[in-house]
């Protein structure tokens, strides 16, 4: 199975992470990727970057290589109405949104909780993926999901580094991705690199793709067309 990019990096500017945007496009560029996405944490995460960082990359980083770069944040969820850690002004240049639950910025709050900040966050953005519900592991409704994600055409996220060091959920998470396939929801392979040759790493993510069963075709980033037409991607540097 090839993918033709890797919508969930992340550079210097996350605080956790060790390379330059430089430095992750020539590692894109060597894997033979055709598009990354830039998404550093949102500023719910201390050691991450400071809102103004997300307006500048928004402005200045379009493509580089030959490369096309989505300016993009992994945003952390921080209450039950959905709101996202940065101003929905600055989201709105952004080009590539994951939502996601991080233990620093949301406390499990039981399943109808945190099925609806979910919801609310999905009805509120413009997002593309939601990051890496398999860990950390909150109890979801997903058939209350399923209907909003068909609708505004987001994606689950299988994510290579959280399969890799998570396998003890792996069996929950297939339960979810069967529910959402069998629906018609579809699939975003990421790397989650924090590291330049982290990029484009998806051997765990192919392991579990062959235990959940999935097929290219339910994968977005197998096939350009189909990643750029279900997400509204920008085709062009």
């Amino acid at each position: 199975m090839k993918f033709i990019g890797d919508f969930h990096v992340h550079t210097l500017a996350s605080g956790d992470a060790f390379g330059t945007i430089q430095e992750i496009v020539h590692a894109a560029k060597e894997k033979g990727l055709e598009a990354i996405a830039i998404t550093e944490h949102g500023p719910k995460m201390e050691a991450s970057a400071h809102p103004y960082y997300f307006e500048s990359l928004s402005e200045n980083v379009k493509g580089d290589q030959g490369i096309l770069v989505y300016p993009g944040v992994e945003a952390n969820i921080i209450d039950e109405e959905g709101t996202l850690d940065l101003p929905e002004a600055t989201l709105r240049k952004l080009e590539f949104l994951h939502t996601s639950f991080h233990t620093f910025a949301w406390e499990d709050r039981g399943i109808e909780s945190n099925t609806r900040a979910l919801v609310g966050s999905l009805n509120r953005y413009d997002i593309k993926s939601i990051a890496h519900i398999n860990y950390p592991y909150y109890p979801l409704d997903v058939e209350a999901l399923i209907p909003i994600l068909i609708k505004k055409h987001v994606a689950i996220e299988i994510n290579n580094k959280a399969l890799k060091k998570y396998k003890d959920n792996w069996r929950e998470f297939r339960e979810i991705i069967l529910k959402c396939k069998d629906k018609g929801v579809k699939f975003l392979v990421n790397s989650d690199a924090h590291y330049p040759t982290q990029v484009g790493e998806f051997s765990g993510a192919l392991e579990f793709i062959d235990y959940a069963g999935l097929y290219s075709e339910d994968i977005l980033n197998t096939d350009r067309n189909r990643l750029m037409n279900y997400l509204k991607l920008r085709t062009h540097i």
